[in-house]
């Protein structure tokens, strides 16, 4: 068996990988986390292969969640949950059992499976979860960096956030992409801080960095270019959506609401109506620099 250790965002883990694995597990986007032997992980997962599925302990099937892929299949099984994911809503391509707490999980996947698909979306899973407590959020969006500040665009499937990122990294000066899908934000007393993680989406975007999290926008299509500040309720609901939780929860979903209450004293927060051009880029950095 193998273990190596990754440290995102000051929260250490583990990832146990048997010998026909060790070679062959996509585990690239995780390298510049790589960290020393850790005493306490926040959580271990244990790699395993099963070609049958329904040969492993599964619990009562509760939902299968999410409206897209990827699909998120929930069981109970006692007292603990185990997790399926796929990419359509036939059958979990992979399934997680986890133990009470989630510190110890084991990831059983075919041997012909996208390991890469299970393993990213088992670690985000266990990440959000064992985090939530910490005043740290796992956010759905796009980062920019300029300079010491960060800047978060939110929104759904198909919004553009992605699109808007590039806009800043064409048109505004010395910018750079932190992460394009799943950054870290840890909120202090003084400020939030954003970091990079080794899930980026489809962008292949793993930097070990961070920055202070400066503003947060959240964007909408339209046939012009509209920007407007947002406060409390509607700042908190602009972000809360975007976080990764289980809803069902109740100690998951206080952390991640206390986390995201506390970001609402720190960092501004935009809604941007616009359209996919220069105009936009400008328009929305001019307004939230200042």
């Amino acid at each position: 068996m193998n273990t190596i250790y990754y440290t995102v965002a000051g929260h250490s883990f583990a990832v146990v990988l048997p010998d026909e694995l060790a070679d062959t597990m996509p585990l690239k986007p995780y390298e510049p986390f790589l960290c020393e032997c850790v005493s306490s992980p926040l959580f271990v997962l244990e790699v395993k292969l099963a070609d049958n599925l329904s040969d492993c302990n599964v619990g009562d099937l509760l939902q299968c969640m999410n409206e897209e892929a990827p699909y998120i299949w929930v069981y109970r099984n006692g007292d603990t949950y185990d997790f399926g994911f796929s990419n359509t809503r036939k059958n979990p391509e992979c399934l997680l059992h986890t133990s009470s707490g989630y510190s110890q999980n084991i990831l059983y996947i075919p041997s012909q499976g996208n390991a890469e698909f299970a393993l990213n979306n088992s670690l985000m899973l266990l990440y959000a979860f064992t985090t939530a407590a910490s005043d740290t959020l796992l956010v759905h969006a796009s980062v920019i960096r300029k300079g010491d500040y960060a800047y978060m665009f939110l929104g759904k499937s198909g919004t553009g956030k992605s699109t808007h990122s590039r806009l800043w990294l064409q048109h505004v000066e010395d910018c750079e992409l932190l992460n394009d899908d799943n950054p870290v934000i840890r909120v202090f007393d003084d400020k939030a801080v954003v970091y990079g993680s080794p899930w980026s989406g489809k962008t292949p975007c793993y930097r070990n960095e961070q920055a202070t999290l400066r503003a947060v926008v959240r964007l909408s299509q339209a046939p012009f270019n509209k920007i407007t500040a947002l406060r409390n309720v509607q700042a908190y609901a602009s972000l809360m959506p975007a976080c990764s939780c289980m809803k069902w929860n109740r100690e998951m979903a206080d952390g991640v609401h206390r986390s995201v209450e506390k970001s609402l004293r720190v960092v501004s927060f935009y809604h941007l109506e616009c359209l996919p051009d220069a105009e936009a880029a400008h328009l929305c950095f001019d307004t939230v620099s200042r």
